[in-house]
């Protein structure tokens, strides 16, 4: 397990600036001194816990060899840069909204492809406002208003998926987050009836995996995976708990995540029969109510 970074993008500009410099065969206290930081700042902003000004930026980039003008990832790394000094809508909201909440916004923000799983509940970014202050409600709450609050910055996160640019979303769930109902048939209803609404493949997927499926590669708990796109290829993993959540990064550990979010996409049911699934449960919650 790591240290959550301070924001992905500031992360990702660390890791590329460290892995130009191994590449280039410059010694951390060279490249250091070339800038005139200590070792301890530079390994701060490889790590992605330091921001870096855009001088000793350009500075680092020229001695690594990558050249404003000759280089395409001159203009990316820059370009990451800006995007890493700018503050989303939850930095205004950050005595409101938790720090593991601000990161898990940060990763969704950033990301070109995300994958869920839940076995118990539809995920925040697909939930309507009905089910999510239900949902929200059945937890402790600090104080008073706080159960409006979450579902607003709840509301709020989904709106990255009406963007141009909106991540491709891949998002399995076990029969249970279907059947369980949260805030009663009505609101469960009206959830599903989001789901088979908003499913729109390959860019929003939808699948579940039936309880006739048996035991599966996600009996252990829900997590999500977050991913990046070159220079980086990089994955994230995140696990939410009873009292916090959890950032995982490294190929070794990220690894164990993928090769299980790819054995659920074929455990589950297709995106059409997972519609249909979802379609009867919906239908069939409507006659209860």
């Amino acid at each position: 397990m790591a240290r959550r970074p301070v924001t992905v993008r500031r992360y990702l500009l660390g890791m590329e600036l460290r892995r130009l410099r191994m590449t280039a065969g410059v010694k951390q206290e060279t490249a250091a001194l070339h800038v005139d930081m200590d070792d301890s700042k530079l390994s701060r902003v490889e790590n992605g816990t330091s921001p870096i000004s855009k001088p000793e930026l350009v500075e680092l980039l020229k001695l690594y060899g990558v050249r404003e003008g000759e280089h395409e990832l001159f203009d990316f790394l820059v370009a990451l840069y800006r995007e890493a000094r700018k503050r989303g809508w939850w930095y205004q909201q950050r005595g409101v909204i938790p720090p593991s909440v601000q990161q898990l916004i940060e990763l969704e923000s950033s990301a070109t492809s995300m994958f869920q799983f839940s076995l118990t509940v539809v995920p925040g970014l697909l939930q309507t406002e009905n089910y999510a202050r239900a949902l929200i409600s059945a937890f402790p709450v600090p104080a008073p208003g706080s159960v409006e609050k979450a579902v607003e910055v709840r509301m709020t996160r989904q709106r990255i998926l009406a963007e141009d640019a909106a991540p491709q979303l891949v998002c399995v769930l076990d029969e249970a987050a279907l059947r369980r109902q949260v805030g009663g048939p009505r609101v469960q209803a009206e959830q599903l009836r989001k789901l088979v609404t908003i499913s729109d493949p390959p860019r929003l997927t939808v699948q579940v995996v039936p309880y006739s499926q048996g035991v599966h590669a996600g009996m252990d708990g829900g997590f999500k995976l977050f991913s990046y796109p070159d220079p980086f290829n990089l994955e994230f993993a995140f696990v939410e708990y009873l009292d916090g959540r959890i950032f995982v990064e490294g190929d070794g550990q990220v690894d164990a995540f993928t090769r299980t979010a790819d054995l659920l996409r074929t455990q589950a049911l297709s995106s059409d029969d997972s519609l249909d699934l979802i379609a009867r449960i919906a239908e069939d919650l409507e006659k209860v109510d």
